[in-house]
């Protein structure tokens, strides 16, 4: 499918309805969400939407012509028309032109320039590659290896959103811009701190190295912030002070505070993985990280409590120590290993 085709009465239609949602301004976060998501589901939609803004720009060089006072009345009218009960087949077919131009004139009578919300950057490390990254206020973000992270910045707030993997963020001090890394529905807020973000099978993992972060719930930025609470009803990260990392149940919306050796929890940006009573399955994902070959953990050997330190990289390795430690069976078809216990269980 080439994205040069003409776009689908639908698409041509979808795209004026967006573009008229931003000509009503900023839309929600949700509604940020659906947009982002309704380009990515096929080219032909930011080439529909991308070509209505090209006209747009070119327009908005004469949109002070006086010719233009009659075209605009008439892109308003159009817009009525077109939201009417539509009476016989030829102006049924004329519709999708008639919002998409109507959608598109009212931005340019609104004086808007063409902008939708900021896009983000995306930061994205494949198999067994790490990266730094400084950012433009001064923060250095260390992104793991199968990491996928989105920066904005803009005026007010510096937002983040790890979107898979782990990374760890040294905070630019800022008191009038927040930072704020969202992830699996909640938010990780500073100002000035140490600290990483972790998406790994069901959890979300904070560890702190100095100074202090908010957890929040992520919603509307039009709503006052929620922090997350424990099953106490206290805000979760009242304990999480440097040394500690806070551990979030996804699905069962559960919090713990556990200790988290900073030497140790750092171990990844060096080349090396370190895991103390960590659970099989999560150390297999983490392994996977680093490794083409990938480790399927099946049965009760996923709860298996594993420690040891391991080269990155060296997923061999690392069921080699497994299977001799903790008596485990490795099957290996291709570049899978399944790791089960002793019994095949």
């Amino acid at each position: 499918m080439s994205t040069s085709d003409p776009a689908p009465e639908h698409v041509v239609i979808e795209a004026a309805e967006w573009c008229d949602r931003v000509a009503d301004g900023l839309p929600a976060l949700e509604d940020q969400l659906a947009f982002e998501a309704w380009l990515d589901a096929d080219p032909r939609h930011r080439s529909a939407f991308e070509r209505m803004a090209a006209i747009l720009l070119d327009a908005r060089k004469v949109a002070d012509a006086p010719e233009l006072i009659d075209l605009r009345a008439d892109a308003l009218q159009a817009m009525r028309d077109a939201n009417r009960e539509k009476e016989g087949q030829m102006l049924l077919l004329r519709r999708p032109l008639l919002v998409a131009m109507a959608a598109c004139l009212l931005l340019l009578v609104s004086g808007l320039v063409y902008q939708v919300w900021p896009r983000a950057d995306l930061y994205v490390t494949g198999i067994g590659e790490r990266r730094v990254l400084m950012l433009a206020d001064g923060s250095r973000v260390s992104l793991d290896a199968s990491s996928r992270l989105e920066v904005e910045y803009d005026d007010a707030r510096r937002n983040l959103r790890l979107l898979s993997g782990r990374a760890k963020f040294d905070v630019a001090k800022d008191p009038r811009r927040p930072f704020a890394v969202t992830a699996a529905g909640k938010q990780v807020v500073a100002t000035g701190t140490a600290f990483s973000v972790e998406l790994v099978t069901g959890q979300l993992r904070v560890v702190l190295y100095e100074g202090h972060v908010a957890v929040l719930e992520d919603g509307p930025r039009d709503r006052p912030p929620r922090a997350v609470r424990n099953d106490r009803g206290l805000a979760a990260d009242e304990a999480l002070v440097p040394g500690k990392a806070l551990v979030l149940d996804i699905s069962r919306a559960k919090t713990a505070v556990e200790d988290a050796d900073p030497v140790r929890s750092l171990a990844w940006e060096g080349g090396q993985l370190v895991f103390t009573d960590e659970r099989l399955d999560l150390a297999v994902q983490r392994v996977n990280r680093y490794s083409d070959h990938r480790l399927v953990v099946r049965g009760p050997a996923a709860a298996i409590l594993v420690s040891g330190a391991f080269n990155a990289g060296d997923a061999e390795g690392f069921v080699d120590g497994i299977e001799a430690l903790y008596g485990l069976k490795a099957e290996r078809s291709g570049r899978q290993i399944v790791l089960t216990g002793a019994d095949g269980d």
